[in-house]
């Protein structure tokens, strides 16, 4: 009898750019958690290890400076499961930031992540030596936090807290009707509020539906005029900064 051979594992890159994004003019992207066929962390991981992530770094934006290339940003973001679930994430941070100040010394440092949980303290040390951390929050309710991130409801509470100790803090949101739906008025309400609890530095309303949230499937997005109306609220609401944007690609422009 046969036997089925299973697909060889295959690496993808850590490493692109520059390119010019909506949000962020023109950058340079680190993936922090690209699968890797070999020379991953461990047998049964695939995420990079901390060396192949800062060497590939390392030749690239050296490269690209001695070309003469400028960038505003250099973004870290995880395209498998989200950076702050490397072990090396401050190992990895510590070595980028030293690279940007080497070779990109005008750039920005960002992080992209979808954490729902700061509970572990190398995670925020890490995450505070970004110039900007940006980062997904589209809750009003526990509920709906729950229904979005699969995450306990009382877990929305912790994070709050948490988040109100970053000055580098950028959120963003998609809203959606359908199930699970954010646009209850109740939902706007309470999302509102508790942006006024944590104060980011800004808040972006994205176009479309997150392709990487769980359970969107009966989703849909809502138009660009509800759209428009949400960012104009909050922005009188909150006396925060509230922006309009489209989705931004950390992989290719």
């Amino acid at each position: 009898m046969s036997q089925t051979v299973p697909e060889p594992a295959t690496s993808q890159p850590t490493f692109y750019g520059p390119f010019v994004t909506q949000r962020l003019g023109k950058v340079l992207t680190i993936d922090m958690t690209a699968p890797q066929a070999s020379m991953s962390l461990a047998r049964d991981s695939s995420l990079p290890r901390a060396s192949v992530i800062v060497t590939t770094a390392a030749r690239n934006m050296m490269e690209l400076s001695k070309a003469g290339e400028k960038v505003d940003h250099v973004v870290v973001f995880g395209s498998s499961v989200d950076p702050t679930e490397h072990p090396d994430l401050r190992e990895i941070t510590d070595n980028v930031r030293a690279l940007r100040d080497k070779w990109f010394q005008r750039a920005k440092l960002v992080m992209v992540s979808r954490f729902t949980d700061l509970a572990t303290y190398d995670i925020r040390v890490a995450l505070g030596t970004y110039n900007k951390v940006i980062t997904r929050f589209e809750w009003g309710t526990a509920k709906t936090f729950a229904a979005f991130t699969g995450e306990k409801q009382t877990q929305l509470t912790t994070l709050i807290k948490h988040l109100g100790s970053f000055e580098n803090l950028i959120v963003e949101a998609n809203f959606v009707t359908g199930k699970p739906t954010n646009m209850e008025e109740s939902e706007l309400i309470g999302w509102m509020k508790k942006l006024q609890e944590f104060q980011p530095m800004e808040v972006h309303v994205l176009a479309g539906i997150d392709k990487n949230a769980s359970g969107m499937s009966d989703a849909k997005a809502v138009t660009k005029p509800k759209r428009e109306k949400i960012v104009a609220e909050a922005a009188e609401t909150t006396g925060l900064t509230v922006l309009s944007h489209e989705q931004d690609s950390w992989i290719h422009p």
